[in-house]
């Protein structure tokens, strides 16, 4: 008997805290938010995203563009949705979630932000320089985006930074293919590659090593030419 009325005091009180909007997300199973206003929603979903319970913050934040698509909290759940699969490391569900904030709020102040961000998502893909680079290429583009469209903002600035290490990136890519081109006599491919180098990167430091690179190709195929004519 008393272990019932336990339980029921305990009721009692989840209850007395429901109807003053002191709502846990830890007391709602996920089958439970159908009975949630919006406002109780958002409060959930921002405690589970500051706590790093991003799998349930994703689910509430999705709920909420889903259930209440039209109110001011959707607004704040798309562009949390977005963040929550960022730093999940879902780049490709983070790039598409910040892309559907964008395209539905073009006029917001945070689309700086969420451009910066998908940014960011192809920033943290990058691979090494012997691996293809067209995700360093978006990253550079998206990175370029921000510091064209929004030159006063914060992010651009940060921009700034990464499209120096993404065109370093770039670069030394291109000198890693050079390398490769030379080293198996290709030289016509390898002085190719060392020439957009020099013309798309000559402020940088490897810069110095594709022209010596570029002037050894234009010997070793001068020489073969010489060959060639005898």
């Amino acid at each position: 008997m008393r272990f019932f009325f336990k339980r029921y005091c305990f009721f009692l009180c989840l209850l007395f805290l429901a109807n003053c909007g002191q709502i846990k997300e830890y007391f709602f199973p996920p089958s439970s938010l159908e009975g949630l206003s919006v406002k109780q929603l958002i409060q959930m979903g921002l405690n589970a995203f500051q706590k790093g319970n991003f799998d349930r913050a994703i689910e509430i934040f999705q709920h909420i563009k889903d259930a209440h698509p039209f109110s001011s909290e959707a607004v704040i759940a798309r562009l949390k949705l977005a963040d929550a699969y960022y730093y999940k490391h879902n780049f490709e569900n983070a790039i598409l979630s910040y892309q559907d904030f964008i395209s539905l709020h073009p006029k917001h102040k945070k689309v700086p932000y969420a451009i910066y961000q998908i940014g960011l998502c192809y920033y943290h893909q990058i691979p090494s320089i012997d691996r293809d680079q067209t995700v360093t290429k978006k990253a550079l583009e998206t990175f370029k985006q921000v510091v064209r469209e929004y030159p006063e903002t914060r992010y651009a600035q940060r921009a700034t930074i990464k499209i120096k290490i993404c065109r370093e990136k770039l670069a030394l890519h291109e000198f890693y293919v050079g390398r490769f081109y030379y080293r198996t006599k290709k030289y016509k491919s390898a002085l190719l590659r060392f020439r957009y180098i020099l013309d798309n990167y000559a402020d940088l430091p490897i810069a110095r090593k594709a022209q010596y690179y570029l002037e050894l190709c234009k010997k070793k195929l001068k020489n073969e030419q010489s060959i060639q004519f005898f």
